[in-house]
């Protein structure tokens, strides 16, 4: 699978992810977003706040609801960014990239599109910015999903 390393830049241009999940060129592409934990949890018990956008990348969480399936979270925080990769957010960052894996099985997508810094070679992050042990374990686990 490839993975597309998405710097944002502005809007209205690449790495903007609430502009590029509408070209047509990203059709088959799916797009991991920063998610807070409360929504990435709604989203998975069937609630309704789990489709509604957010900040930033989060801005496509609601095409979680699209068939198929364009945008999944990845929790990097709550009410604000982890503040260390503990067991317990470890296994929370583990279920969502499960849960992306198993996206992937259907055949529906060519690539997958994750926001990414450069700097630091991690996910990008902005609102909540996590310890960069976070981002880094995040970022090394999508990279696996090659």
């Amino acid at each position: 699978m490839k993975i597309r390393k998405s710097v944002f830049q502005g809007s209205g241009v690449d790495g903007d992810f609430g502009w590029m999940i509408r070209q047509p060129e990203y059709a088959r592409s799916l797009f991991v977003f920063n998610d807070n934990e409360s929504q990435f949890n709604a989203f998975h018990e069937g609630k309704p706040s789990g489709l509604s956008g957010g900040g930033g990348n989060a801005v496509i969480r609601p095409h979680q609801g699209s068939k198929p399936q364009r945008a999944a979270g990845v929790p990097t925080g709550d009410h604000v960014g982890y503040s260390e990769l503990s067991p317990q957010i470890k296994q929370t960052i583990d279920r969502a990239i499960e849960y992306i894996k198993e996206l992937l099985k259907s055949g529906d997508y060519d690539e997958v599109v994750i926001s990414y810094d450069p700097i630091f070679d991690t996910i990008g992050a902005g609102i909540f910015n996590p310890h960069p042990s976070v981002k880094k374990y995040i970022y090394e686990s999508l990279m696996a999903i090659q």
